[in-house]
């Protein structure tokens, strides 16, 4: 789950792409995975290569770049799967390596190999007006060892990567129950030619709309750093089949991509026409009106139109502590209106859109965004995945943005916003801890009145490895909305992988997997996981584990109102690394207190989808 404290990271700006502090042990064999081992080994034997023990104070030689295949020799006959794949093309990978020959084997260079290993396994994701992107998985394997050279005084460098399978159709789903809530796929080649570039055509349906549309993403225009990112979705009522919305994306972004990256920019372009839904369970919820609180009769669903124009140009400054700053101009317009079969009159329907659905709103501001981080990393294992790297950043991380909305331009109102997010991370031996707390609001300056006020906090703890054989791991996060003019309340129940959806977005809902979809809605919301998870069973190539879990959670209309529920329950997770580095996931949980809905006890809820479901 991420509520509001995520929406508030998204509103200020992504995730710093690249974080890292050189460790040694990080580039040792014995600090690799079952799955990194085995590629390096079979790298090694095939190039007739030895490990350099004692690398430090060499000078770097030939750098060797091995792309390996999907499929290896312990995949039995699926090897011959490998015709119809093209492996990444050794330019392409060539070109992320932030260190050459000729440089010494030091602390700064360890700190460019893990930071180009990171940039290769995760390439930094497309982010379109502050939302990150599908970013698709293209290695399973990357690691980079010291080698010993023929020359005295120099140490060879050996990269090693294994695909993921390309051509195919990229799925996402979530299974409530007994009913299909999401489905997402798309005849795709997520490595086309080898060159790391994506094209698709989707089609997919959520419990309200199917939508169908085709997606390129290029992060190399002609081999520069230039990106760009298109998709277009056509909208289908899944109730009546008739047509009802579309979309359109254009980005094209020069980005930061490396940590000594001085300058970016970006222009993003946005333009939506779409039906939003909100479910309880399997049906439209019903939702009250101001003149008859309590009377719940009004389907939870509208149109809206929204038009985004964002530009950007950023400078970033530092190397032990990175600092950025960010000057952009944003056009954002939305409108809403009710759906032809409204069941009421007009006086019920401007109720509704006041109460429930975005303000009419023409926004143009000038912005400046200013962030601070410390750039460390830690390398963690079986903790959002099986076996694979996994990188979380540690120490400090602010973000702060101010605004002025201006009517000389366009804007509606003139109104000064303000936000801000200041969060923590903690590693200690193979443990990980995180906290941030965030805020924002409007002020109007013709009523002098608050709108937009948000606040929140998260939390997430993840254990060591106990006796090699379990991982606890824990997140609790609290938010709460005033004012609100967007009308995006937090959606609580069901189980969605924390990726999927995100809290204060419509047609999502955060996971309390004992509970229907979308039970519990409201402005102010709490939820906590609580999961021992197993280290992975080794079947082959393919890595499976199970948990146990506790959720509790509640959204309601504010803080004194909320009255948590609870659930238990088991869950198997099962990794399949030629073919996803996320997991899959299917869980029983069995609610311990009735809900709005829902019935404690059993027979209890089955869900399954991709990722973790925090």
């Amino acid at each position: 789950m991420r509520p509001s404290i995520v929406c508030l990271l998204l509103m200020f700006g992504s995730q710093p792409y690249a974080l890292a502090t050189p460790d040694a042990a990080d580039h040792a064999p014995r600090a690799l995975g079952q799955l990194e081992q085995e590629s390096v080994d079979d790298s090694l034997a095939d190039e007739g290569l030895t490990i350099d023990p004692t690398p430090n104070g060499k000078t770097v030689g030939t750098i060797r770049v091995v792309t390996q295949s999907v499929f290896s020799t312990r995949d039995g006959r699926f090897q011959y799967l490998n015709l119809l794949h093209r492996t990444t093309r050794k330019v392409v990978l060539e070109r992320e390596l932030l260190f050459k020959p000729g440089m010494v084997f030091d602390e700064a260079l360890e700190a460019s190999i893990e930071e180009s290993t990171r940039n290769i396994q995760n390439p930094m994701p497309f982010t379109i007006a502050g939302k990150p992107q599908y970013a698709p998985d293209l290695s399973s394997v990357v690691a980079i060892v010291p080698t010993q050279s023929s020359v005295p005084g120099q140490v060879d460098l050996l990269l090693v990567t294994r695909d993921l399978w390309s051509l195919r159709f990229n799925t996402n789903f979530e299974f409530q129950q007994d009913r299909l809530t999401l489905f997402d796929t798309s005849l795709s080649e997520n490595n086309l030619f080898g060159w790391r570039k994506f094209l698709s055509m989707g089609f997919g349906f959520d419990q309200g709309a199917y939508h169908v549309g085709p997606t390129y993403a290029d992060p190399n225009i002609r081999g520069t750093r230039l990106s760009l990112w298109t998709a277009a979705a056509m909208y289908s009522s899944r109730e009546t089949g008739h047509h009802e919305g579309d979309a359109q994306i254009a980005s094209l972004h020069y980005p930061l991509f490396s940590l000594a990256s001085r300058w970016g920019a970006g222009i993003d372009v946005i333009h939506e026409r779409i039906v939003p839904r909100v479910f309880r369970g399997s049906v439209l919820r019903l939702v009250d009106l101001p003149d008859d609180p309590g009377v719940e009769r009004i389907p939870y669903a509208y149109r809206k139109r929204t038009f985004t124009l964002d530009t950007t140009l950023v400078r970033s400054f530092g190397t032990n502590v990175i600092q950025r700053t960010t000057a952009g101009y944003l056009i954002d317009f939305h409108r809403s209106s009710v759906l032809p079969n409204f069941p009421e009159g007009q006086d019920a329907a401007r109720l509704f859109l006041a109460e429930w659905a975005p303000a009419t709103e023409h926004r143009s501001e000038i912005y400046v965004r200013y962030e601070v981080f410390t750039p460390r990393f830690v390398v963690l294992r079986d903790l959002g995945t099986f076996d694979l790297r996994e990188s979380r950043q540690v120490g400090v991380l602010a973000r702060a943005r101010v605004s002025e909305g201006l009517p000389e331009l366009g804007a509606d109102f003139r109104a000064l916003s303000v936000g801000a997010t200041a969060g923590f991370g903690a590693s200690i031996r193979g443990s990980y801890l995180s906290l941030t707390v965030g805020a924002s609001a409007r002020l109007r300056h013709d009523d002098r009145r608050l709108i937009d006020q948000s606040a929140g906090w998260a939390g997430y703890a993840a254990s060591p490895v106990l006796f090699g054989l379990l991982r606890v791991v824990a997140e609790a996060e609290m938010n709460n909305k005033r004012a609100d003019t967007l009308h995006t309340p937090y959606v609580l129940g069901g189980s969605v992988a924390a990726d999927a959806y995100r809290m204060g977005e419509l047609n999502g809902a955060a996971p309390l997997r004992g509970y229907e979809v979308g039970e519990f809605i409201g402005t102010s919301a709490f939820a906590g996981h609580l999961e021992v998870r197993t280290t992975a069973l080794a079947l082959a190539s393919q890595r499976v584990g199970g948990l146990a879990f506790y959720d509790v959670g509640h959204a309601a209309s504010s803080v004194f109102s909320l009255s948590p529920r609870h659930d238990i329950g088991l869950g198997v997770r099962w990794l399949i690394p030629q073919l996803n580095t996320s997991v899959v996931r299917i869980d029983w949980a069995v609610p311990l207190l009735d809900g709005t809905v829902t019935k404690a006890g059993m027979p209890g809820r089955f869900s399954a989808g991709f990722q973790q479901a925090f």
